[in-house]
């Protein structure tokens, strides 16, 4: 269990939380769920890289604009509290003082955006574009100056958090051995990372479960992809590392979010990852009430909270009992009644 602070955060005046091994963060729209999850990966981040570099690549915009906004100025200190270890971060006549977390709980953390799917197509333009390069000997000296600016691209807060995203995904996959890595999904078909040997690329590729068709990741199916990005990337990852994924819903059916929560949960159990899930959908909530049911997952490794604003976040936890029902969702009883 971790114990969370958060303190003049975007939408956050102050809150407190535990997290567990598997944590579902649901409710309406701008309530503050990807804050929330962006505020503790920061925080775990931060340790290892400069606080005013990271909250560029996270959000384009420094500290000035991330701190609550309260009688026409930004609040502060930022505080993010990770168990003991504590980040702080005052505002003080424009000038910024930070104390980094001595430690964090995670030894790494990993971030999922919800348009990882639209950024991962990005990342695989530039394999390409040195392929096509590679075919024509005389524009060989092109190749150079692609990756500069793809490189400027991704560390500059042209696209966040593109950078973020691209340098979690590439550490994550290639780890210290640059191994290409494959999976295949239930009656979906199947993919392969290749991995550059010469520069931190990565492409992915596709083969359709019924054609046998090889296809690059711009023509795969959103959903497919989105299973790749996730099994891709949480296959080598460390142990004990965080994983923060937005909207595991997005691009699927209802059944393959049930199929990709399971699959959410299964791997955070083999590589004892802490997962943080930010949501609108109660299936996936529904569907770990059915693994804590089968016995498949402990009900003390789940937390649920659901978060609202008024105007500033609040938060509170659903209650999950040992059969695998929880408390009722305010969001299913507005539903129920507005429907019915």
């Amino acid at each position: 269990m971790v114990k969370i602070k958060v303190v003049n955060w975007r939408c956050i005046d102050e809150l407190e939380l535990d997290l567990s091994k598997i944590n579902i963060f649901i409710g309406p729209n701008s309530s503050g769920k990807s804050s929330l999850a962006y505020a503790i990966y920061f925080a775990s981040k931060s340790g290892r890289i400069d606080p005013s570099t990271l909250i560029m690549q996270l959000y384009g915009h420094g500290f000035d604009k991330i701190a609550r906004f309260f009688n026409g100025s930004p609040q502060s200190p930022i505080i993010i509290k990770l168990d003991n270890s504590e980040l702080h971060i005052e505002l003080i006549n424009g000038m910024i003082k930070t104390l980094t977390p001595s430690n964090s709980p995670w030894r790494d953390e990993f971030l999922l955006p919800s348009e990882r799917v639209s950024l991962i197509q990005l990342l695989m333009i530039l394999p390409r574009l040195i392929g096509e390069f590679l075919k024509k000997p005389e524009a060989s000296f092109m190749i150079g100056f692609i990756k500069t600016f793809y490189d400027l691209i991704a560390t500059l807060p042209l696209s966040p958090p593109l950078g973020l995203f691209a340098a979690d995904y590439l550490r994550a996959t290639t780890g210290v051995k640059l191994e290409h890595v494959e999976g295949e999904f239930k009656e979906a078909g199947s993919y392969m990372l290749k991995i550059s040997m010469l520069m931190p690329m990565a492409e992915l590729m596709f083969q359709d479960a019924y054609t046998k068709l090889n296809l690059p990741a711009e023509l795969a199916p959103d959903g497919l992809l989105d299973f790749a990005i996730f099994d891709s990337m949480t296959k080598k990852v460390s142990n004990n590392s965080l994983v923060v994924i937005e909207e595991p819903e997005i691009h699927k059916n209802p059944l393959k979010i049930i199929e990709f929560t399971e699959h959410i949960v299964n791997r955070a159990l083999e590589r004892d990852l802490t997962i943080i899930m930010t949501t609108q959908s109660d299936i996936p909530i529904l569907t770990i009430g059915k693994l804590i049911s089968k016995k498949a997952l402990n009900v003390n490794n789940v937390k649920i909270y659901y978060l609202t604003r008024e105007p500033w976040t609040r938060i509170r936890e659903i209650k999950i009992y040992e059969d695998g029902t929880f408390e009722t969702l305010p969001d299913s009883e507005e539903l129920v009644t507005r429907l019915f």
